[in-house]
């Protein structure tokens, strides 16, 4: 991708956010109830390829449990309410946690209690290697390797980034960063677009297929499509966007917009073809 010039000293790439690309159709069409949207991370799979941090649990979806919400006034964290919420959140299916990568090293223990079946480490910005002086920054790659369970780690928004969380031995990578509010990040589409290389270059490296979460201004179901078509395997729905009444016609316009297409699965739905509309 050819750089534009800023000005005398700098330059840059153009990046694209999700609203300016859009999924160029194929020569065929299909029923959207024909359409398969089950999404498989490790050994579990989901039947829609969603992962929500809401308070309210969506059948079919990764449902995870913000581990701080537990935290008491001692700082410990009280494992029977997390283990209430974990039952409720999982509802007989699989059962995951998210935590900040600053509190990761404090709660070690208490995750290998909880025994869940999927680890979050989210942050705003997350990287392989944190450099600090003033405490013990987290090893991610060896808390991902002392984990048992499979681990998500993110988000990062940069082909770099997104290879080295790779090669932590995360299950998954979350691909987000909002450059509109710090003024650090790369438009979704792009960021997305580019880890999908590097999980290409860990492939090619390792055999490890690394799954991509998009998180970020995800609103209906032709986000989640383009983000699909982008690369990613999921998306990652915030409290705020992950409403129960709200997921139903998330999925339905993800399957619609599938059998649109003639697409009959999300990894076929990954080889389409996007254009830029602004």
């Amino acid at each position: 991708m050819a750089d534009r010039q800023i000005g005398i000293g700098k330059s840059a790439r153009r990046g694209y956010a999700l609203d300016e690309v859009s999924i160029v159709p194929s020569r065929r069409t299909r029923d959207a109830d024909e359409v398969d949207s089950t999404w498989q991370i490790d050994a579990f799979t989901f039947d829609v390829p969603l992962a929500l941090a809401g308070p309210d649990p969506v059948e079919g979806a990764l449902n995870v449990v913000d581990i701080e919400r537990f935290v008491v006034a001692d700082g410990s964290v009280d494992l029977g309410a997390v283990r209430e919420a974990m039952e409720r959140a999982s509802n007989g299916g699989p059962s995951a946690v998210s935590v900040r990568p600053q509190r990761a090293l404090d709660v070690l223990g208490d995750l290998r209690r909880l025994d869940p079946d999927l680890v979050v480490i989210a942050g705003r910005v997350v990287s392989a290697e944190h450099v600090a002086k003033s405490r013990e920054p987290l090893n991610l790659k060896r808390t991902v390797r002392e984990l048992e369970m499979p681990v998500i780690v993110g988000a990062c928004s940069s082909y770099q980034a997104a290879l080295h969380l790779m090669r932590t031995g995360a299950a998954g990578v979350l691909i987000g960063g909002d450059p509109r509010s710090s003024g650090v990040g790369v438009p979704l589409a792009t960021a997305i677009a580019d880890a999908r290389g590097a999980r290409m270059q860990h492939l090619d490296e390792t055999g490890v297929y690394a799954h991509l979460i998009a998180a970020g201004t995800i609103r209906t179901g032709g986000d989640v499509a383009r983000a699909v078509v982008c690369g990613a395997d999921a998306v990652w729905l915030s409290a705020d966007d992950a409403r129960v009444d709200s997921v139903p016609a998330i999925v339905a316009d993800l399957r619609r917009s599938m059998a649109t297409c003639g697409y009959d699965s999300l990894k076929e739905f990954q080889t389409a073809d996007l254009v830029v509309v602004r």
